[in-house]
This record gives structure tokens, C-alpha cells and sequence, in this order.
């Protein structure tokens, strides 16, 4: 456990106040080694101070893709976050426990599965965003659930949001990712192609895009 006046100390704390972001290695090892600095990692989501916020949240997002056990047990703490009404908090939730399902032995997503995605219809355009991008990296640690999820995808074009194109474009980049896990492919190639004509250019060029790449599958 490293002291409070060690020089290391002061030092990644400097870090994580600068804008940059830079040197957040420095900060990452320390929290690996270290598991009151990880705690105290964990209490800066939270913080009224953006910058430290928003670096805590690279380290500790840093830490669900390359050592996701040693987040396992924080599960709860990061479920909770996506019951919140703060949209940054949410996302928070969301992308680490996207990145968690890969350690998820005790099935706790499987549970949670249709509130995690209820959150397409999140009052935030974010939250819907990053729960529609994050579903191509649930499905490839849980394939057993990949029919439920898809199901919660296609549904995406009925959101309230005004711009709810840009949800549909994450949801079909997400269903790209693990199209050859679809059994009825036809579906979403009928899905797919409502959006050939989309307001949305962005949104229209990726509908064709996947149609060619995936409509002889």
C-alpha cells in the first residue's frame, strides 16, 4: 500500500488532474498494484470535477478490457450506476459492464439483460448510443444470448429519440459484428433495409454497405 506522501502519489494525482490525460499508464499500474488507490479511483467516477472524473473513468475502463476479474466485484456498484438519472454515470455503467460480461461466471448480466437495454429508450441520446454500441461486445462474451439481445436491437427504430438514426446506426454496426451468430439472417436483412432511404446519409450508406456485405450470407 503506497503512502499518501510518497512522491508516486502526488504525482499520478497531478496526472489525473491534467486535461491531457496523459501518462494515465502511471496511473493504471498504480491502481492494479495498489487496491486503496483503486478504491479511490472508483470514488472519482463520481466527483464534481470533470477532468478527474473523466480520467478516473479511462483508467478504470482501461482496467474492465485488460483485467476485467479485478473489477468483477465492484458489479453491483457499476449496475448501479445505470439506475441513476445522470447520463455520465450511465454511460459509465454501461460500457463497463459491457466489457465485464467476459468474466461474468456468476450470470449476472443474464438477469439484468432486458434493464440494461431498456436503457435504448434511455431519456439520454448517449446512454441509448453507447447500450446499442456496447451489444456487439456482449454478444461476443455471451453468444447464448445473442437471440434476446438482437431482439432488443431491432427494436431500436421505435425509440422516442428525435434522432434515433444514430442509435439504428450503432445497433446494425453491433449486429455486423456478430451477423454469422444470426440464425434467421433474413430478418435483419429486412431490419436493415427499411433504412436504405434514411434522412440520415451516415445512416442510409451503412444500411448499403451492410446489405452487400451480408445479403448472400
Amino acid at each position: 500500500m503506497i503512502d499518501k506522501g510518497d512522491p508516486l502519489f502526488q504525482n499520478v494525482h497531478k496526472i489525473l488532474d491534467q486535461k491531457d490525460g496523459h501518462n494515465l499508464k502511471k496511473v493504471y499500474d498504480l491502481a492494479i498494484s495498489d487496491r486503496n488507490f483503486f478504491e479511490e479511483l472508483m470514488d472519482g467516477l463520481t466527483s464534481p470535477n470533470e477532468i478527474y472524473r473523466h480520467n478516473c473513468f479511462k483508467v478504470i475502463q482501461t482496467m474492465s478490457r485488460e483485467v476485467p476479474l479485478k473489477l468483477y466485484s465492484e458489479w453491483e456498484y457499476f449496475h448501479e450506476l445505470i439506475n441513476t438519472s445522470n447520463a455520465f454515470y450511465q454511460m459509465i455503467g454501461v460500457k463497463i459492464l459491457a466489457n465485464l460480461t467476459v468474466v461474468d461466471s456468476d450470470e449476472k448480466f443474464d438477469e439484468m439483460l432486458d434493464e440494461y437495454f431498456m436503457l435504448l429508450d434511455s431519456r439520454s441520446l448517449i446512454t441509448a448510443r453507447y447500450v446499442a454500441g456496447a451489444a456487439g461486445i456482449i454478444v461476443q462474451a455471451k453468444p447464448e444470448l445473442q437471440s434476446r439481445i438482437t431482439e432488443w436491437l431491432l427494436k431500436s427504430g421505435k425509440t422516442h429519440h428525435k434522432n434515433k438514426g444514430l442509435v439504428v446506426h450503432d445497433a446494425i454496426e453491433s449486429i455486423d459484428s456478430y451477423f454469422d451468430l444470426i440464425i434467421n439472417k433474413e430478418k435483419i436483412i429486412s431490419f436493415v433495409k427499411t433504412f436504405l432511404n434514411s434522412d440520415s446519409p451516415k445512416l442510409a450508406n451503412l444500411a448499403a454497405e451492410f446489405l452487400e456485405k451480408h445479403s448472400r450470407s
